[in-house]
C-alpha cells in the first residue's frame, strides 16, 4: 500500500477533433464550448452559416480551434460534406455528438406526413447517417472514436403531443445499442444521453412560465431544471476516454423525473 499512487483523471481532449451537430444554440452550443474548453478541435455545425462562424469566432477569440459548416443533417451528401471538410481542416475525427434535432409537439390526429418525415429525418435518419459516415471515417484511422447521440426521456416514456419525436428519439437510443454492438470492436464507443427539463436560451420562457414551472416541478424529485453545463459535462465524460467500458448506454440525465411514483 505504502507504494501506491492514485493519478487523477483528466478530462483532456488535446489533439481530438470532434463535429457538433446543432452546435450553435441550447445544449449544442454549450457543448462546442465545453469540447474546446478541454482541447478539441471543434467543428460547429447548423444550418446556417453565420450562426456556426459566430460559435467558432467565440471558440478562437477563447483560444480554442474551430471552424463552422453549415449542415443540414436531413441529407447523407450534406453529413459527408461535413466529414469531409472537418478531415480537410484538421486532417481527423475523433468525437462526433449527434446533437441536432427537431422538437414538434402535435396530437397524433392533427399530424401530417410531413410533420413526421421532418421529425424523422432529423432526429434519426440523422443520426444514423451521422453515426455511420462518421464511423467510416474512425475506422480508417484505425484508433478509435467516440460517438454520442443525444436523444430524450421522451425516447423512454410517452409523452402527450410528442409522438413523432418519441418515437425518434427510441429510435435513436435502439440505434446506440446497435452501432456499439457493430463497433466497438474497432475501438468506437457509442452512447446517448437522455436529457429532461433543460434550461436553454430557447425554452427558458416557456420553463418559467409559473402555472407551466410548478406543474412540471412537481414531476421532479430534484424540484429543479437542469442546465446546459450539466449536459455538456456529461458529454465531456464520455468523449474524454475515462469511461471506455460504456458501450451502447444511455444515460438519463432528468434530475430523477422517469424514477416514477408520486413526488
Amino acid at each position: 500500500m505504502a507504494n501506491e499512487t492514485f493519478t487523477l483523471p483528466k478530462f483532456d481532449l488535446t489533439g481530438k477533433v470532434a463535429i457538433v451537430t446543432g452546435g450553435t444554440k441550447g445544449l449544442g452550443h454549450g457543448i462546442s464550448l465545453k469540447l474546446a474548453a478541454a482541447g478539441a478541435k471543434v467543428v460547429v455545425t447548423s444550418r446556417h452559416q453565420d450562426d456556426c462562424d459566430a460559435v467558432a469566432k467565440a471558440i478562437k477569440e477563447l483560444g480554442g480551434e474551430a471552424i463552422g459548416v453549415s449542415t443540414d443533417v436531413q441529407k447523407v451528401d450534406a453529413i459527408e460534406n461535413l466529414v469531409k471538410q472537418t478531415v480537410a481542416a484538421f486532417g481527423r475525427l475523433d468525437i462526433m455528438v449527434n446533437n441536432a434535432g427537431v422538437a414538434l409537439t402535435k396530437k397524433v390526429k392533427d399530424m401530417s406526413e410531413a410533420d413526421w418525415d421532418r421529425v424523422l429525418d432529423s432526429n434519426l435518419k440523422g443520426v444514423f447517417f451521422g453515426s455511420k459516415i462518421a464511423a467510416d471515417q474512425m475506422i480508417a484511422q484505425g484508433d478509435g472514436g467516440k460517438i454520442i447521440n443525444m436523444c430524450s426521456i421522451g425516447g423512454i416514456k410517452g409523452n402527450n403531443g410528442l409522438s413523432a419525436y418519441g418515437a425518434s428519439k427510441a429510435g435513436a437510443i435502439n440505434l446506440t445499442k446497435t452501432f456499439a454492438w457493430e463497433y466497438a470492436r474497432y475501438g468506437i464507443h457509442v452512447n446517448a444521453i437522455c436529457p429532461g427539463y433543460v434550461k436553454t436560451a430557447l425554452n427558458a420562457d416557456t420553463l418559467e412560465n409559473p402555472a407551466f414551472k410548478e406543474k412540471t416541478l412537481k414531476k421532479i424529485p430534484e424540484r429543479r431544471f437542469g442546465t446546459v453545463d450539466e449536459i455538456a459535462n456529461l458529454t465531456l465524460f464520455l468523449a474524454c476516454g475515462l469511461c471506455d467500458m460504456l458501450d451502447g448506454e444511455y444515460i438519463v440525465a432528468d434530475m430523477g423525473a422517469t424514477l416514477g411514483g408520486d413526488v
